[in-house]
Parts: structure tokens; sequence; C-alpha cells
């Protein structure tokens, strides 16, 4: 994927073509916004879902593991590379930040879109496969650790790549790395966008293409909605993650088509603006939440709750939530049902003493009246 100094091909005519003083001023500014946005509202996300109980769910987990990941990005891609990109200059912070910047920067990119592929696949088990197992938080902590361990191995060779020129932060075998970035292309964007397609229309076609048998519960009603509104948020997360690296991953093929668009005119400020695209994917997330999320939503107004234009409530309101594990309408109704027959059992217990000589007082008084008459 080539979002950072790794597209050597095009970076060494950029450089040497230079930037008016505005356009440097223009994009620092929106470099700026964005590092503060993202680093802020991932924040914030993070914090929702670890400081309060009723939101540590494994999708809730996932959803923390991608705030980690833009929070890295923000902090270790975007001020350094888009620093170095805007002022086209040598690389000014020294061997050995060129490694870490760059191997944070792969590895964190790696990281958010495995996790986008390990939510589909977890929504698409609780929906399309309901009575299997649901993932436990041992499990999640799992499944995350080793999103972070792929991440590492798929990110390797790049930094490896950057090691041999760390002083000025270029790759000198440019051909070479070339074929790498071929397969982190494949692997971070290509093959994660078919993945994502699949599970989402396969989960779309689950809950807006079938139509129940029979009457329809309220306690059903409220687990569809609940799981479309889960759903809809994940669609439009991975939607706008695909918009946004659409005008750097087409930069890049189309670079490795014709090697001549680096020495165009206009390439630095086409690279730069796909850049800027691809960069603010970090910062959009946390806007989503707060949009589509009635909990998320609630947890921002918490953190501003001072502001004199936010309402917010201490005691969070959950009518009609319901978890997104009960999917099945099966499984829906023989919850309702044993529910309903163990509160029977409980009332009637509870009362079969009380009930017993209601009863045999109204029998008494009936026998008397019928004798009187």
């Amino acid at each position: 994927m080539e979002n950072n100094t790794t597209n050597n091909c095009s970076n060494e005519d950029i450089v040497a073509s230079g930037l008016p003083l505005f356009v440097q001023c223009i994009f620092l500014f929106l470099f700026t916004i964005v590092v503060l946005l993202a680093v802020s509202g991932n924040s914030i996300v993070i914090w929702i879902v670890l400081a309060h109980r009723r939101m540590r769910t494994p999708t809730n987990y996932f959803l923390v593991n991608l705030a980690y990941a833009d929070v890295l990005n923000s902090i270790f891609n975007i001020p350094f590379n888009g620093y170095y990109m805007v002022a086209q200059d040598t690389w000014p912070f020294g061997s050995i930040m060129c490694l870490w910047v760059q191997a944070v920067t792969h590895i964190s990119i790696a990281a958010n879109v495995l996790t986008y592929v390990a939510i589909s696949l977890d929504r698409y088990f609780a929906i399309i496969h309901p009575l299997r197992t649901k993932l436990t938080h041992k499990q999640t902590i799992m499944i995350i650790c080793s999103i972070w361990i792929l991440s590492c191995l798929v990110s390797s060779p790049a930094i490896r790549s950057f090691s041999s020129a760390a002083s000025i932060c270029k790759i000198v075998d440019v051909k070479s790395h070339g074929k790498y970035e071929w397969i982190f292309f494949s692997v971070t964007y290509i093959g994660p966008i078919v993945i994502l397609t699949i599970t989402y229309t396969r989960i779309a076609i689950e809950l807006w293409g079938q139509t129940a048998i029979g009457e329809v519960t309220k306690r059903q009603r409220d687990s569809i909605q609940s799981k479309r509104k889960v759903v809809k948020m994940l669609i439009a997360v991975v939607l706008i993650f695909g918009i946004c690296w659409f005008p750097q991953q087409l930069y890049f093929i189309l670079v490795s088509i014709y090697k001549s668009i680096p020495e165009w005119h206009g390439t630095p400020y086409v690279y730069l603006i796909s850049y800027f695209f691809a960069m603010t994917n970090s910062m959009y997330n946390p806007f989503l939440y707060c949009c589509m999320n009635n909990r998320f939503r609630n947890g921002f107004r918490s953190v501003f709750r001072f502001c004199p234009c936010v309402k917010w409530s201490s005691e969070p309101s959950y009518e009609g939530y319901v978890s997104c594990r009960s999917l099945s309408e099966p499984t829906a109704l023989s919850v309702i049902y044993s529910s309903q027959r163990r509160s029977r059992t409980t009332i009637s217990t509870a009362n079969s003493p009380q009930q017993s000589a209601t009863l045999t007082e109204l029998s008494l008084n009936h026998n008397r009246q019928h004798r009187q008459n």
C-alpha cells in the first residue's frame, strides 16, 4: 500500500520540484487538523469502551483495536511523513526515527485493515450461524494479538528495506521493494475489500432480504433492528475506508504501469491530495460511531457535557437494546418462552399459599349464598 515515503519512484521527483510556500502551509494545516481530530476522537472511543462495563463486547473490543491503530498512524505517520513530503527536503528526523516511523506506519495500517476483516467475519458467523458459541473476551484478545503479530510479519520486508538507507529515509532498491508493495497492496486493500464485500453482502441479504414466517414478537423486531443498526454502522466504516484509500491505491497502480507519471508537473499535488485523503480515514470512525450508535453517542456527550449546547443524561437509556448475538428467531423465541415459564413458576411458587386460601374462602362464600337461596 503506497501510503508514505515508500513511494520512492515518485518522491524523488516530488522533492526536486518543490511546492509554493502557501501550498505547504495549507497542507500542513490540514494534516494538523487530521491529527488532532483523529487522536482526540479515537482516544474518546477507547475510553468509552474500556471505562464502561456494558460496552465491553467483542465487537467493541475490535473497535478499540481500530482506534489504537488509528492513533498510532496519526501520531507517527502523518506528522513525520506528512511534513517530509510537504517540505520536500531531506529527512530531518534521523535514522532511528526513519525506521520507527516506517515500521509503525506499515504495522498500524495492516492492523487496521485486518481488524476490519475480523469484525466482518465475527458479524458473519454471529448472524449467519447464530447457534455457534460466541466469542469470549479471552478469544477476542487472542485474535487481536494475532492481528498485530500478522501485521508485523506482513510489514517486516518494508522495515528491512528502509534499514539499508535509514539516513536519508529512502529505498535504494526500488525495483525489489516495488514487488513487495504489490504484495502489501493485495494483503491490505484488494484482499480485504473482497472479503468485506462478500461477508457484508451475505449479512445484508440475511437481515434485509428475508421475512419471518408467522407473527413476529416485539423482542424479535427489536433484535432485528438492533442488528441492522450495528451492521449499518460497520458497513459505513468499511465504505469510508474504501473511499479514502482509493485515490492512493489508484495512484500506486497507475505509477506502476506508467513510469512517466512522476515526471509530470502536477504529480506532487496529486500525490499529496491522495495521501491526505488516505490519512483522513483515521479521523472518521469516531464520528460514525457517534452518529450511528446510541451508546457511543451518550459517551461522547458525557465527555463534552460541560459544553452548553450538549444535552447529556447520567443514566443513559438502553430501551430497545438487544444483544447483537440474539440473532436467530427460534433462539429468541425460546428465550422468551423459557423466561415466561420461569416467571410463571416463580409467581406461582411465591403466591401458592395465599392463592389457595383465597380460592377456599371464595368457594365457602359461594356455597353459603347457594344454601341461603
